[in-house]
Order: C-alpha cells, then sequence, then structure tokens
C-alpha cells in the first residue's frame, strides 16, 4: 500500500503554503539540500588541506606532502562535485556513492586509531544520504536505474516511510552519542575552548568533571531519541547542536567544521516534519501482520 504525496498548493501567505506542502515533498527537499550542503562543507574542508586528514592518507601510503599538494585538493573536488550532484541532479548511482563513503570515511577515524566515537559522531554523513536514496527508491539490479535521477517520488510505500525514519533516527542518535563520547571518555582537548568561551578555565572544568557531565548530557539525549524520538525531544535536539556546533567557529575552528555537520539540524526537522506520517505508515504495517 502506497499513500499519494504530490497535490497541489493554492495561494496564500509563506507559511500557508508550507502548511500545504505535502509531507514527502518538504523530506524531500530537506534531505536533498542537506546531503550537498553536508558534501560542500566537506569540500570545503579538503580544499582547506585540512592537516587531521593527514593519517588517513598515510595510512594507504601517501605522503603528507603528496596529500598536502595534490590528493586533499582531489578529494575536496570530488566532494564538491558530489554536492552539486545532488543539489541539482541526485543521480541515484551518487546518492548511493554519498552514502558508502559517508560510511567508509567514518570508519578511516578508528582504523587509524582515533576510536569509535569518532565513527558514531558522523552518523549524520551516512544517516542522512541513506534517508534520502530509499526515499527516492533504490535503483534496483538495472544499470539505468541508479543511473537515473531520483526524482520526488509520486507514492512512497509504507515500508519506505519507516526506513527513512529509521535512517535519520539512527543517524542522529549515533551522532549524539558519539559527541557525549568525546567528551565523557575521550576528552577532547578542544572542548576546553567551548568553556572557556563561556569564563570556565581548565581548573573549573576539571574540578567539576564538566566534560563528563556534558558528555554523559549528550549520551543520553541520544539514547532517548533511538527509545522515543518525542518533538519536545527533537526541538530540543536541534537548538541543542545549532548551540553547540556553531561554537566552533566562536572559538576558532573553521566554518566548515559547522557546516559539513548540517546533518546534525537536518535529521531532528526530518523527524518532527514525518512524525506522523511514520506513525501512520508504521501502525498500518503492524495491522498487516
Amino acid at each position: 500500500m502506497t499513500d499519494q504525496i504530490i497535490g497541489t498548493t493554492t495561494g496564500g501567505t509563506l507559511r500557508e503554503k508550507w502548511a500545504q506542502t505535502p509531507v514527502v515533498t518538504k523530506l524531500y527537499w530537506l534531505l536533498r539540500i542537506g546531503v550537498a550542503i553536508e558534501y560542500l562543507g566537506h569540500g570545503w574542508a579538503g580544499l582547506s588541506r585540512s592537516r587531521a586528514w593527514l593519517p588517513y592518507y598515510d595510512l594507504f601510503g601517501i605522503s603528507a606532502d603528496a596529500a598536502v599538494d595534490y590528493m586533499m585538493y582531489l578529494t575536496g573536488a570530488v566532494d564538491i562535485t558530489v554536492g552539486l550532484i545532488v543539489l541539482f541532479w541526485p543521480a541515484r548511482i551518487v546518492l548511493l556513492h554519498a552514502t558508502v563513503w559517508g560510511v567508509f570515511t567514518a570508519l578511516l577515524r578508528p582504523i587509524v586509531g582515533e576510536g569509535w566515537w569518532e565513527f558514531l559522531e558522523r552518523g549524520g554523513n551516512y544517516g542522512m544520504p541513506l534517508a534520502l536514496l530509499i526515499l527516492v527508491g533504490f535503483g534496483g539490479w538495472s544499470v539505468r536505474g541508479w543511473l537515473s535521477k531520483g526524482e520526488l517520488p509520486a507514492a512512497v510505500s509504507d515500508r519506505a516511510h519507516v526506513g527513512v525514519h529509521w535512517a535519520a533516527r539512527g543517524g542522529l542518535a549515533l551522532l549524539l552519542i558519539g559527541h557525549g563520547g568525546f567528551g565523557a571518555f575521550e576528552q577532547k582537548a578542544y572542548w576546553y575552548k567551548f568553556f572557556e568561551f563561556f569564563g570556565v578555565d581548565r581548573a573549573g572544568v576539571d574540578s567539576a568533571n564538566l566534560m563528563v557531565v556534558f558528555g554523559t548530557f549528550e549520551i543520553l539525549l541520544g539514547l532517548a531519541v533511538l527509545i522515543r524520538p518525542a518533538k519536545p525531544l527533537l526541538w530540543f535536539v536541534l537548538g541543542w547542536k545549532l548551540a553547540t556546533e556553531l561554537l566552533r567557529p566562536l572559538v576558532g575552528q573553521e566554518w566548515f567544521q559547522f557546516v559539513e555537520r548540517d546533518g546534525d539540524y537536518v535529521l531532528p526537522l526530518v523527524l518532527i516534519i514525518g512524525a506522523a506520517t511514520y506513525a501512520a505508515a508504521r501502525d498500518r504495517l503492524r495491522s498487516r501482520v
């Protein structure tokens, strides 16, 4: 069973037009723009020749000089190209690449010794393109199907609605848990700068165990999203991630650190907007069992 999603909207204010727009249309464009921005931000990091990437190239035997002079530009250019393709002509094969590449680059972090929290914290990088791919439908066994554009679908199955929800929900939960692990277990050095922004020095952070407190809080947020993503919780998560990730450029990190994590802000909105549609699809599937 499928449900129709494409309809016409009448005139009115922007708010009225938004209210009249079908849910799947909202999800489609939110995810499409979100994935595009994610890859444009990641490509920006490559073109900025982020030294944090050097261990990943070294893993494949690429020297630091070659990485900085050539490979980072190439990687950044490819990511920007992916972002532009998703924005203007989102071929299914490109969405598959975006999902697999998001998993691969996240996995590189624990492989080079940075810890599994790094993999989890990138949950938005692979959860968001996966959600979009599920929404537009896979290409099946047809090469032509994978090379075709992932258009706004005329109808979406109940299973696809549930799949989109869980890709977004899982991605959001993982990135919250992973980021919380940075403080609770790894005590990332750059977190001290976040606290200093609010006038709390290193001694104050350590004496009050603030990294553990805030890290544990964010892990609990992720678990709450995984267990029951109520709308008030999701609105709080959206505000929390916007505020905490905005601290990165405010304390001197590059802006791409904020931009490439746009899954942190898009996924809560996907869950909020699609909540009723997901619940109805889930109930219909349960009734057929």
